[in-house]
């Protein structure tokens, strides 16, 4: 994962933003994949199916520990629980990913390339909202790196306490997760190496496959909520039009209306980028739902207590899934807050400065994500409308009106 492979459409680094796609990029390395390439989207197919296949049969073991001790002994049940449910979140995401991954694709080359085409007004909304999603993606990959780490060394150190209170270090020696291992791990060191081995590769994909998706994800709602204040800021450069040339010059009228029709037609293509991310992400419900999950499992494994790195183990991942959830949740809120401007627009007289005539933009109802509504429900419509004594000639009802 230490270069980004180059296909021969892959994107080159956009030298204007400073570490744009940076997270996501290096993680989806890690597995082989390239999110920026139509034509070599998965680079490395033994990097991104082996360690993926070692975290999906990992998940039996699991399931049949928390099975055995479902009736006898919760605290061991929920042990495992934890770590299966965030391996089938895992897996899942991946599958959704290998499914629409063309979809995905062309997204980011769409959004990639719309970048491109800002001036440097709209880069500065761009670069604060992409350093924001840099500072998040960067916090979600350490935390998940260090629940890693201290998952993998656990048991040396839980063996070592042991070892030095007089037990034997491979008596008390044991593998990261508590499961029914297909292999008895306590058979020979070959046995025990064979396993660890096996647990490795599965939490190598989970650290890159989760942080490279989730990330990739709140890059696209970054980018979305960018695009909105983009167009809350085309506005306004209209509102200043209004205000530098006033109402008895046709240039004006020429000028502004040239403005609002470019608005109403970036905003409509802020929608169309809206609904195609709305086709390329699923069932982001099951993975708030699973998520939470997770995070009850945790708070209680906490409350049990246990050895020190065991409950800094717990604090870490329970750190992780929190920050798991924010990235589902805190994009689609600061979308909602970036889609509902209300500007107006005033024609000042030059004589007396007052108020001639006003445009009001308003956002009326379209869910963003129709698959989840009940937590994203909130809506991107825009009508631009005006009172009787505002002039529009030569614009057309279609103009002033952006629906889906």
């Amino acid at each position: 994962m230490w270069f980004i492979p180059k296909s021969s459409d892959a994107l080159p680094s956009e030298e204007r933003l400073h570490h744009y796609l940076f997270v996501q990029r290096y993680c989806f390395a890690g597995i082989g994949i390239d999110p920026t390439s139509l034509t070599k989207t998965v680079f490395n197919r033994l990097l991104a199916w082996i360690p993926m296949l070692c975290l999906f049969f990992l998940i039996f073991p699991l399931g049949l520990y928390a099975l055995e001790y479902m009736k006898t002994d919760l605290s061991q049940m929920v042990i495992a629980l934890s770590p299966m449910w965030q391996m089938i979140l895992a897996v899942n995401k991946f599958f959704l990913f290998m499914w629409n991954r063309e979809k995905i694709v062309r997204l980011v080359r769409e959004v990639y390339f719309w970048t491109l085409k800002a001036n440097d007004a709209e880069l500065v909304i761009l670069s604060d909202e992409i350093r924001i999603d840099i500072f998040i993606s960067l916090l979600y990959c350490s935390s998940v790196c260090l629940s890693a780490l201290l998952a993998v060394v656990s048991p040396f150190l839980t063996a070592s306490i042991f070892a030095f209170k007089g037990y034997g270090f491979w008596d008390s020696l044991e593998l990261p997760f508590k499961a029914r291992y297909f292999v008895d791990p306590k058979m020979s060191i070959w046995s025990y190496a064979l396993n660890y081995i096996w647990i490795f590769f599965a939490v190598y994909y989970a650290v890159h496959g989760t942080v490279a998706i989730d990330s990739l994800f709140s890059w696209f709602m970054r980018n979305i909520s960018a695009q909105f204040r983009i167009l809350n800021l085309r506005f306004k450069l209209a509102a200043n039009i209004v205000d530098a040339e006033g109402k008895g010059n046709d240039r004006f009228h020429e000028e502004f209306k040239k403005s609002i029709i470019e608005c109403i037609e970036y905003h409509r293509r802020v929608i169309d980028l809206v609904e195609k991310f709305n086709d390329a992400q699923d069932l982001i419900f099951v993975k708030i739902l699973i998520s939470c999950v997770q995070m009850a499992c945790l708070t209680f494994l906490f409350q049990q207590g246990g050895y020190l790195h065991t409950q800094i183990f717990n604090i870490s991942f329970l750190i992780t899934i929190t920050i798991q959830l924010m990235l589902y949740c805190h994009g689609g809120q600061r979308i909602k807050e970036m889609a509902i401007p209300n500007i107006g627009i005033g024609c000042r007289s030059p004589d007396n400065f007052t108020d001639v005539n006003e445009v009001n933009t308003t956002f009326t109802n379209i869910p963003v994500f129709p698959k989840d509504p009940s937590f994203y429900d909130f809506d991107f419509a825009l009508e631009v409308r005006h009172r009787d004594d505002v002039e529009f000639s030569g614009i057309e009802q279609s103009d002033l009106v952006s629906q889906r």
